[in-house]
């Protein structure tokens, strides 16, 4: 299992069984981070972890540096208050 600083361990995809691919000479490792519940790729020959949502290896490798934009918090839901149910 790798770790990130950060974050602590990460294991690989699909209950472990995920396997390590090679894309221009590089491996690279599906995984998940249990404590998050996200996915990342592992670049595994430079030990680097990649959490950009967007990233892939193959079809966008352009967003391996590239920071994710979040999209804006939802704004919390508005709840109306209960009426009263005494009627005088």
């Amino acid at each position: 299992m790798a770790t990130d600083p950060m974050l602590g361990k990460l294991v690989p995809a699909c209950g472990g069984a995920e396997q390590p691919f090679t894309v221009k000479g590089r491996r690279w490792l599906y995984c998940w981070h249990p404590s998050s519940g996200r996915h990342a790729y592992l670049d595994v020959d430079n030990d680097r972890v990649v959490w950009n949502r967007s990233f892939h290896p193959v079809t966008a490798p352009h967003l391996e540096f590239e920071e994710e934009v979040m999209p804006p918090p939802r704004p919390a839901p508005r709840v109306e208050p209960e009426p009263d149910p005494f009627y005088w």
